[in-house]
């Protein structure tokens, strides 16, 4: 498995990569293409793996006192 400063770099460069491709699709096929609007959804999903990822990577370590 991969730690977790890799895997936000590599989604990081998955995430410009489909941004760049959205734009690109969106100006020759306009916003409400089937293919933009399939891009788009494929772009929150890394924009949301990516968030949950540095989330978790933010969040405090849980200790257990019991």
């Amino acid at each position: 498995m991969l730690p977790t400063s890799d895997k936000l770099s590599e989604l990081s460069a998955e995430i410009e990569q489909v941004r760049t491709q959205l734009v690109e699709s969106a100006v020759e096929l306009g916003f409400m293409h089937p293919q933009v609007q399939q891009t788009s959804k494929r772009l929150d999903t890394l924009l949301l793996r990516y968030y949950e990822i540095n989330k978790n990577k933010k969040a405090p370590l849980s200790i257990d006192l019991s």
